[in-house]
């Protein structure tokens, strides 16, 4: 999939989106929920019409950054070695974003949508595909595992994106399983994020101090 194909096919989502919201703006309340809190209930509202229009916002702003990102990457860590990867989880963001914009619209209009199922589940989802795209990222500012030892070594951004797509594929599972169990707690849930979040950043400094190593001249060049 090229950049400009994701691209075209990303701003269909935006589409719907703001199709979809002036479709139910009328069956919206005055004040907007935009925010639920763990039990499911709404705790933040925003009056029309830009608490309707929020998501659909949000989701352009997303795709212009996704869209542009490919053209302003510096020389040496392009996105064109895995431009069908970059398609993909770009597609699949914006898709997650769209699902919750919708869903997040119903909710507040009183259809019986269960907020803390859907956000997991979508969640979970993301995670476990990302998860099995990461192994095929090449080196980049902009999206992956970028620490300071990942972007130094090519060995240390492949094996450390090899461990964080096993650890994002399990992360995903278990938000998935927790969200259909109704096992969502919001300190489980913290857990469940951060671990594929922080284990491979000490991976890669650990892999790097092993492969590399961190000599005199490394730090101090005179």
């Amino acid at each position: 999939m090229t950049f400009k194909r994701a691209a075209l096919l990303g701003f269909l989502f935006v589409v719907i989106a703001f199709a979809f919201t002036l479709w139910i703006y009328p069956a919206l309340p005055h004040a907007v929920p935009i925010h639920w809190g763990p039990s499911g209930h709404a705790n933040g509202f925003a009056p029309k019409p830009w608490g309707a229009f929020i998501g659909p916002l949000t989701l352009f702003g997303i795709w212009i950054v996704v869209t542009i990102l490919p053209s302003i990457s510096p020389r040496g860590y392009r996105l064109e070695p895995f431009q069908a990867v970059y398609g993909t989880i770009e597609l699949v963001l914006l898709g997650m974003f769209l699902i919750l914009t919708m869903a997040s619209l119903m909710a507040a209009a009183g259809q019986p949508i269960h907020i803390t199922l859907v956000v997991p589940l979508a969640v979970g989802v993301l995670f476990v595909i990302l998860g099995n795209y990461m192994g095929k990222m090449t080196k980049n500012f902009f999206i992956g595992i970028r620490t300071p030892w990942t972007l130094a070594s090519d060995e240390v951004w492949s094996r450390t994106h090899r461990l964080g797509g096993w650890l994002f594929v399990l992360s995903g599972l278990a938000m998935i399983i927790e969200a259909l169990l109704r096992l969502v707690a919001p300190a489980l849930l913290l857990l469940t994020v951060l671990v594929p979040a922080l284990v491979p950043v000490l991976y890669s400094y650990a892999l790097y101090k092993r492969i590399e190593g961190f000599k005199p001249t490394d730090r101090d060049p005179s």
